[in-house]
């Protein structure tokens, strides 16, 4: 993708529309929802490829770097925003994380590009410190934020993004099998850490914004219902990861080392994604 322009519009605005739509769903809880009976990766290549450049033209609508420095030089001065300020960042954040979870599941060397994951990472640091008011830990976020949406670390970042290689089904197959491993492993224990199923959680997040690719591009029934299914997990786990999160900036260190058990409703969805994720891999 390195030569596209950037400028050029690949889908329609109600498609753009429809998969965003999609995005601020993806953890709409449905406890009736299952897997299929079997599940495939049968994609083409050329799927990965309009799976990636859909979610690059969303994501740029709507954000920018001018965007950010106000989002930062607000908190910076008034440790607030406003109402509508928060909605905007919210939608901004959400545009940041299902690009860099399309690198991560379509690019055929499955990694972040490094500084896109970490200008992400810290929006989330500061919607959490902001959320949970825990103005002390803003300090960091908005330091760094200063520093990535620096012309030149924003330009890098942004030229990394034209730096695609869509992965094709063997390498798309690979990461999958790896994907399933990791949380089977974590499964495989009573209890885990908050970190650890944070982390577990991630996997599911990554899986959510694939399947909403899929089915806002190559909508079917299948795609449906594996969507409803990995939402409803995510939006358990996610407000599970909530209250850790609270609990995090009571005690950090509880956070990465302190056991916690995972509720029964997200360990049996997660055993059902294992085993028929595994059988397909």
């Amino acid at each position: 993708m390195a030569d596209h322009d950037s400028n050029v519009q690949f889908f329609s605005n109600e498609l753009c529309d429809a998969l965003f739509a999609a995005v601020l769903v993806h953890d709409d809880i449905h406890l009736e929802s299952t897997l299929p009976d079997a599940i495939h990766f049968d994609y083409a290549q050329a799927q990965f490829e309009q799976c990636y450049r859909i979610c690059l033209q969303v994501w740029r609508q709507g954000t920018s770097r001018e965007a950010l420095l106000h989002v930062r030089r607000k908190v910076q001065t008034k440790r607030a925003l406003t109402a509508q300020e928060q909605v905007d960042f919210k939608y901004m954040r959400a545009k940041f994380k299902h690009l860099r979870f399309a690198y991560m599941t379509l690019d055929r060397r499955h990694r972040y590009p490094r500084l896109f994951h970490y200008l992400t990472g810290e929006m989330g640091n500061l919607q959490d410190a902001l959320k949970n008011q825990q103005y002390d830990a803003l300090r960091r976020p908005l330091f760094t934020l200063n520093l990535l949406l620096s012309r030149p670390l924003y330009a890098l970042m942004t030229s990394k993004l034209q730096q695609f290689q869509a992965s094709d089904s063997a390498h798309f197959k690979f990461y999958i099998q790896k994907e399933i491993a990791f949380v089977h492993a974590h499964l495989a224990n009573n209890e885990v850490t908050s970190k650890a199923f944070h982390e577990t959680r991630k996997v599911i997040s990554r899986l959510v914004a694939l399947y909403d690719n899929l089915k806002i591009l190559f909508p079917s029934d299948y795609h449906e219902q594996v969507s409803r299914f990995l939402s409803t997990l995510n939006g358990l786990m996610g407000a599970m990861h909530d209250e850790l999160i609270v609990q995090k900036f009571k005690d950090e260190k509880h956070y990465y080392s302190a056991p916690i058990e995972i509720p029964f409703e997200i360990k049996k969805r997660l055993s059902e994604l294992v085993e028929k994720f595994g059988a397909a891999c």
